[in-house]
């Protein structure tokens, strides 16, 4: 069986070096996937023609940034929702945002959490790895879709 893999959106480069840097800190047996924009996030979920559906088999969860060129989260999100392929999967909603209306339409339109990035000088980018952890190994997901 394939490590289940996460898919980190993010258009900051150093905000997914620190990501990358804490999750390879843990122990977590996790294959970390990225994409830089909202564009390539829906081409690696299989939602674009130039996409890689087969990508998804293993996919636990997507940690999403909201402001992204290209494509936002937001929209990134609504698309993965529509789509019958994807509407299950687990979005959890990343931001430098604590703006109560963010949080909220998020949720609206259908995350599964939401995370304020804050840094942290002692352990930066533990509260992506901390979140994977449970994502990966803690929380339960169907047995359906081919994820498990």
């Amino acid at each position: 069986m394939s490590a289940a893999s996460i898919l980190i959106v993010d258009d900051d480069r150093n905000e997914v070096d620190i990501a990358l840097r804490a999750i390879g800190r843990s122990d977590l047996d996790v294959k970390v996937e990225i994409a830089r924009d909202g564009v390539e996030a829906l081409a690696a979920l299989g939602l674009e023609s130039n996409g890689n559906p087969s990508s998804r088999r293993h996919l636990r969860v997507v940690f999403l940034d909201i402001k992204m060129p290209r494509l936002n989260g937001w929209e990134v999100l609504r698309r993965i929702r529509e789509d019958s392929r994807t509407s299950d999967l687990p979005v959890v909603v990343l931001s430098s945002s604590d703006r109560d209306e963010d949080i909220q339409r998020s949720y609206k339109l259908g995350a599964n959490g939401f995370i304020v990035k804050h840094v942290d000088p002692r352990s930066p980018g533990q509260y992506l790895a901390d979140a994977a952890r449970y994502w990966v190994e803690l929380n339960q997901l169907p047995r359906y879709h081919g994820r498990r």
